[in-house]
């Protein structure tokens, strides 16, 4: 079931200087579910910026980063996590990308974790033993049968890799889609 909050997905725009891009030359290229919190809950250019910061050596152009966003309460301190799909050529393999959890930290964002290889979608299930949900995260590609993992969160934050243990599968990952995948032709 789709939510009527929607965010937008970002088309990180070219830089000069490898500045991260300004609001004003950030691209929408797709909409995504985000059923827990709505859209104006995501500052899109500090988002932009911090990912850009963080990715920027590892990606072919300035202007080849996109990001596939939602945002929800993982940990139920009231106050939504956002989540970053990552996608450049550079980045991502046959397995897929690889998903940021970030917090707000001021004007800013801060990367908690970041699970890979993974695919769209992404859910929120269940809280796990310390509060925070899991997520349930698609798989498939590199070898990998299609199939939604459900990726614990432990002291040191989200397991990493979402193929193998402490991660285990799950039947479908239910309703509360963080972020949809792309509709396809």
């Amino acid at each position: 079931m789709r939510a009527a909050a929607l965010a937008p997905a970002l088309l990180l725009a070219a830089c000069e200087g490898g500045e991260a891009p300004d609001a004003a030359t950030n691209n929408v290229v797709s909409e995504v579910a985000a059923p827990s919190a709505p859209a104006a809950d995501i500052d899109n250019e500090a988002l932009a910026g911090v990912m850009y910061e963080a990715l920027k050596d590892n990606i072919s152009t300035p202007d080849s980063l996109r990001l596939q966003t939602g945002a929800t309460d993982l940990d139920g301190d009231g106050e939504a996590e956002v989540l970053a799909y990552a996608i450049d050529p550079m980045i991502c393999g046959t397995g897929g990308c690889s998903l940021y959890v970030l917090r707000k930290a001021g004007d800013s964002y801060r990367i908690l974790d970041q699970i890979g290889p993974s695919q769209l979608p992404i859910y929120k299930l269940a809280a796990g033993e310390d509060g925070w949900a899991e997520l349930g995260v698609t798989v498939f590609g590199g070898g990998v049968a299609e199939r939604i993992m459900a990726v614990p969160h432990g002291e040191a934050g989200y397991v990493r890799n979402p193929t193998g243990e402490p991660a285990y599968q799950v039947a479908d990952g239910g309703s509360d889609v963080i972020i949809a995948a792309p509709e396809q032709p």
